[in-house]
């Protein structure tokens, strides 16, 4: 069976294990470790800035989405993150829950999803642009990484 479910501070251990098994192009390299992951993601809900919905498949928590109610722009609001357990990729998972996540920022009135992403995550954002994202504009220096992926590119559609 599978479902997407709104997410809270209990789900903490399931998404820190999603983002560490998602395998994120460049975590590698920086030493992201399960724990560091973890801690980022209650600090994200401490911040109370986004809204977290997780896929269940099988009474197994394997991928989430967040969104960030607010952007610059009218009516504008921003996918923070997307992430999928590594042996989930490829099926669906992803374009579910940018499904999902788009029908519920339309029905909260928003006109625009925009996001963010790094500009040498190729398959990232070849995903984005197969579901209808169109590149914005790219920021050198975004992420602040004194290596590696330190570009990002912004993404936006039109719901």
């Amino acid at each position: 069976m599978e479902k997407i479910i709104k997410l809270n501070k209990k789900h903490i251990e399931e998404l820190g294990l999603i983002d560490y098994e998602s395998e994120h192009q460049g975590d590698r390299e920086r030493n992201v470790t399960k724990d560091s992951m973890k801690k980022e993601i209650i600090e994200r809900f401490h911040k109370k800035q986004e809204v977290f919905f997780g896929y269940k498949k099988d009474n197994e928590l394997i991928g989430y989405v967040t969104l960030k109610p607010f952007f610059p722009g009218y009516h504008h609001c921003e996918v923070y993150w997307l992430a999928v357990k590594k042996r989930f990729q490829g099926q669906g998972v992803g374009r579910k829950l940018m499904e999902f996540i788009e029908k519920y920022a339309k029905k909260k009135g928003f006109r625009k999803v925009c996001l963010y992403t790094g500009k040498d995550m190729i398959k990232t954002r070849g995903f984005y642009e197969k579901i209808g994202y169109t590149l914005i504009n790219e920021f050198p220096g975004y992420y602040g990484f004194l290596t590696g992926n330190t570009t990002a590119v912004l993404y936006a559609k039109l719901i």
